[in-house]
């Protein structure tokens, strides 16, 4: 049996259809008694819906679906896979335009009938990420994710337990686990020109996830920004000691966003979107960061001179995501970092800074007396000393006793005496 289209059709004469409705009549009238429905019968009597020319003709050929991270409508022919989904663009609409005229050709408005649908609530939500981590099987007990970043290397344990923590914030976030913070930390990979440092970024998405990766991130074009942060798992910020003093201020801003506010591509409206995407960066520079209050936010990791990042070995990805959803959704581990880790990540990323920040070092192990409590007597040489053990790869230059003296000035520190000569009155910070 063929299959014909309903809304195809030729059109039936007149005096036919004059013909066939008086004996569908006659014959109606002689077998089946007519019976008086009353008014709240008819009204809970069910009603089918009409499909539309337009309709039918769709789900005749396609399969539609709205991504939400790219906000934008995905289409395939009914007889392919799943992976051929793709944007509908304009040039897409187009053709299936054409395709409904050929095999439609008396449907009047079926162009923007085709348009309605594409743009209505029709087609259904597809959720990549949601359904990446439905599909994953039971973690297997293994610590798949030391595994995966001890291909980095050169790492301490401090560095790679904060890397652990970034990782279950970047699941926690996708997740929508948590809908009240951006995660605004950013792993900062240091080291020579073909390292493996990018490489690294890009392998850290699974294959069935790499397009939502980006390498550039336009902070000059508000709507480019919104775009990449709510369509984005992960945005890879290469050479970002290349970004100006500017540009790391509305960084900063973008970090701390949790939802976006802007019009989709081809929207006609402002809406409200989810932010999605996590940061990672790159730099050759030893030295990027810019400012210490902002330094908070980067886990910098150097790769020692003349090392690689092993980006030859397979990854399990499975298992690697098996893991973090575990820990996050069922162990329920912490994914964000406390105010004592922030503190020491501060401390770790000082040699990191573009220029030495003695103030911000100094604050880092002494503070000022409260008022009524006794200060110590602590003296240049003391805090000269004090930092030359915790950062020795830090040039004696900049740890003059007139520097010194200058940074304690600036922090309104007060002098005393003692028998080593002018002191200052400081108290340490519990270590």
């Amino acid at each position: 049996m063929i299959e014909t289209n309903p809304f195809a059709q030729g059109e039936i004469r007149s005096g036919e259809l004059s013909t066939a409705s008086s004996n569908n009549e006659e014959m109606a009238s002689a077998q089946v008694p007519v019976q008086e429905i009353s008014a709240e019968e008819a009204a809970s009597e069910p009603m089918e819906e009409a499909q539309l020319p337009a309709e039918y003709f769709l789900e005749q050929h396609y399969n539609f679906r709205r991504n939400v991270l790219s906000g934008m409508v995905e289409y395939k022919k009914v007889d392919e896979p799943d992976e051929k989904y793709s944007r509908l663009t304009s040039e897409a609409l187009n053709t299936i335009y054409i395709m409904g005229m050929r095999e439609m050709p008396d449907v009047t408005e079926l162009k923007s009938d085709i348009k309605t649908y594409v743009e209505s609530s029709i087609p259904p939500v597809y959720d990549p990420i949601r359904q990446w981590f439905d599909a994953l099987p039971q973690w297997d007990g293994k610590d798949r994710i030391t595994d995966f970043l001890n291909r980095i290397p050169g790492m301490s344990d401090e560095q790679l337990a904060f890397m652990k923590t970034w990782m279950r914030s970047v699941t926690a976030h996708w997740l929508g686990i948590d809908e009240e913070h951006g995660n605004e930390t950013v792993p900062l990979l240091i080291g020579n020109q073909g390292c493996g440092k990018s490489t690294f970024c890009l392998r850290f998405l699974p294959t069935a996830l790499r397009q939502y990766y980006l390498d550039h991130f336009n902070l000059t074009n508000k709507f480019d920004k919104e775009m990449a942060l709510s369509g984005s798992l992960l945005i890879c910020l290469d050479e970002m000691d290349q970004y100006k003093a500017g540009q790391m201020a509305e960084l900063k801003q973008a970090l701390s966003k949790v939802k976006v506010n802007g019009r989709r591509i081809y929207g006609k409206t402002i809406d409200e979107r989810k932010r999605y995407a996590s940061f990672i960066a790159t730099t050759n520079n030893r030295h990027p960061l810019k400012d210490m209050t902002g330094s908070r936010r980067y886990l910098t990791i150097e790769i020692p001179d003349g090392k690689l990042i092993d980006n030859q070995q397979e990854i399990d990805y499975e298992q690697v995501y098996a893991q973090l959803l575990h820990e996050v959704r069922d162990e329920k581990m912490r994914y964000w970092f406390t105010n004592e880790e922030t503190l020491r990540i501060q401390e770790l990323n000082i040699p990191y800074q573009e220029s030495v920040d003695l103030e911000a070092m100094i604050d880092n192990f002494y503070r000022k007396p409260e008022p009524g409590e006794r200060g110590n007597s602590v003296t240049s040489l003391d805090i000269r000393k004090e930092l030359q053990s915790k950062f020795p790869e830090i040039a004696m230059r900049n740890l003059s006793s007139e520097r010194i003296g200058r940074a304690l000035k600036e922090l309104k520190v007060k002098k005393t005496r003692s028998s080593r000569g002018v002191a200052y009155s400081l108290v340490k910070r519990a270590a």
